[in-house]
């Protein structure tokens, strides 16, 4: 004769339906907070790249006696050698540029001295890095 009082093992199907209604709510509502963790970290790391960019070509400028123009606009720096014409560009994914030229003289000076980017269509200025002092 059968028990009335069976043990069973493991969850219900109504349990598990009612832990992964509860985990796709969490998921949701975190997810969004990922992704904007994900593009404001891409973001900074493209920030310090460009930053980067006006350190090194100052150097190369100054050991080269080339004057160099850097020309930010849209989502991309185009550099050019002013003395043999040699243009590179580079491109960015999650920053754009008010659109801005840059001189850079042999003498390490960058004119004008700052470049703004759009952050949620407004622009945010931000100073040209100078390789004569340490900035953090």
């Amino acid at each position: 004769m059968m028990s009335r009082f069976r043990k069973t093992r493991g969850f219900s199907l109504i349990e598990l339906m009612v832990v992964l209604a509860i985990m796709g709510v969490v998921m949701s509502l975190t997810g969004g907070l990922v992704f904007k963790a994900f593009e404001k970290n891409k973001r900074h790391v493209e920030l310090q790249r460009i930053k980067q960019t006006f350190k090194v070509y100052s150097y190369k400028s100054f050991y080269t006696g080339a004057n160099i123009k850097i020309k930010l606009r849209d989502n991309q720096a185009i550099i050019t050698n002013m003395v043999d014409d040699s243009t590179k560009i580079m491109m960015f994914d999650s920053l754009n540029f008010v659109s801005d030229t840059f001189s850079i003289s042999r003498k390490l000076t960058v004119v004008p001295n700052q470049f703004g980017i759009f952050i949620n269509e407004i622009p945010v200025f931000y100073p040209v890095p100078s390789v004569l002092k340490n900035e953090k």
